[in-house]
């Protein structure tokens, strides 16, 4: 089978016939060259990767001249007798040729739409021949290649980059504990983490899991810094009594140990667990006993431009989390304490560069109802940039919380 693709600005609609159908060519009609041979060698990677064996190439044809598409889809169909033509992408004079390729080739013309949202195959030439699919998945890492983007990690050169959490039992009982102790006051909750964080970097404690200071000195050299210094007791012995740090010394002296590098991550990061308490509720949402979003990450780092020159990172975004239902990202940026409305633009670019019209745009949040006078403001832009809003994160019940995190798909 010959696939014909319109080449679409989003990835997913030019990608979806070749993970469905698995055709021996695709080939990619348009007008932009540059940019069909850079989504062409995104979907390669993708394609490899999956072991999937097919032949990609392109024929240009204007966008403003239905002559010129009609010639060229006359010679693809002249040249693969066996061309059936997608119509899930493209634009609508692209489109309007296949109808009138249609109309010269009676009976002879094949072709469908897919339906993404709804993993539903659409027969468009109405003579009742549907090929039988199912729906496809894409995971997080394939949904940024597809986009020409690439996964900054890290490694023992830089610890910038992406951190692969292991969501492992244990962890996630962890990852309760902390967001339990957090949701009680998570103002107090960030500022006490920031401060682990700074006495981390002051004493280069990074690859230990013993910490000891002394407090005054600690106080002198945190507030030098231009931070407020908050070492709050009760969450400390909270920690210890949970099994996340032991050996915990307070007086003049400070020292205890952490219960292990992922526990230590959580903890020296403002803002961290909410973004392990989403995506852990996330991983454990089920639909009849399957997981219903197969692919969660955590903090990904991504450089929009890596595909083009990988020596020279040039765009660097953040994505709290990402999670994956079939073939549709769900982005969510995770707020634990102030924000302003910039937050929501950063979400709805990257939403939108990494998703366009298939991703869902959401923001957890648990401190808006605290913002006065500027949260309507938030409320009324993000109703405006289709950004779902979850509030009082940390009033909500894990039952609650699992029905909207079950729609956000949806939405």
């Amino acid at each position: 089978m010959t696939i014909v693709e319109f080449f679409d600005k989003t990835p997913l609609e030019n990608i979806a016939g070749a993970m469905l159908l698995k055709p021996r060519k695709v080939i990619y009609v348009g007008d932009k060259r540059k940019r069909i041979e850079k989504g062409i060698r995104a979907y390669k990677r993708v394609m490899a990767q999956r072991g999937i064996d097919v032949i990609m190439t392109y024929s240009i044809a204007s966008r403003n001249s239905i002559d010129d598409i009609v010639d060229t889809l006359e010679h693809i169909v002249a040249s693969n007798p066996d061309a059936v033509f997608d119509l899930t992408g493209g634009e609508d004079l692209y489109l309007a040729a296949v109808g009138i390729m249609m109309e010269r080739h009676k009976g002879e013309i094949q072709c469908h739409r897919f339906n993404l949202k709804n993993s539903v195959l659409i027969d468009c030439d109405a003579d009742g021949n549907v090929y039988e699919v199912e729906s496809f998945d894409i995971s997080a890492e394939e949904n940024i290649i597809l986009h020409g983007a690439e996964i900054v990690r890290e490694s023992e050169e830089s610890d910038f980059g992406t951190y692969d959490w292991d969501f492992n039992d244990e962890f996630c009982l962890d990852i309760e504990k902390m967001w339990t102790i957090c949701r009680n006051d998570s103002r107090l909750w960030n500022a006490h983490v920031g401060t682990l964080r700074t006495v981390n970097e002051l004493y280069s404690f990074q690859d230990s899991m013993t910490v000891a200071f002394n407090k005054t000195e600690a106080q002198e050299e945190v507030r030098r810094r231009g931070i407020k210094y908050v070492f709050i007791t009760g969450i400390m012995k909270a920690l210890e009594e949970n099994g996340l740090i032991s050996k915990l010394i307070i007086g003049d002296d400070i020292s205890f140990t952490y219960k292990n590098s992922q526990i230590k991550r959580a903890l020296t990061l403002a803002g961290q667990i909410l973004e392990l308490f989403v995506a852990k509720r996330i991983i454990h949402v089920e639909d009849d006993g399957i997981p219903l979003y197969h692919d969660t990450r955590v903090g990904l780092i991504v450089n929009w431009d890596a595909a083009e020159d990988e020596e020279r990172v040039k765009t660097v975004n953040e994505i709290d989390v990402l999670t994956m239902k079939d073939s549709i990202p769900v982005f969510i940026s995770c707020k634990n304490g102030m924000f302003d409305v910039d937050e929501l633009y950063k979400l709805e670019t990257v939403g939108n560069h990494f998703g366009a019209e298939y991703a869902k745009k959401v923001l957890v949040t648990g401190d808006l109802n605290r913002m006065g006078p500027r949260a309507e403001h938030i409320r009324r832009r993000a109703a405006d940039m289709n950004i779902r809003l979850i509030e009082n994160v940390d009033e909500i019940t894990d039952e609650d919380f699992d029905r909207i995190l079950r729609s956000l798909w949806l939405n």
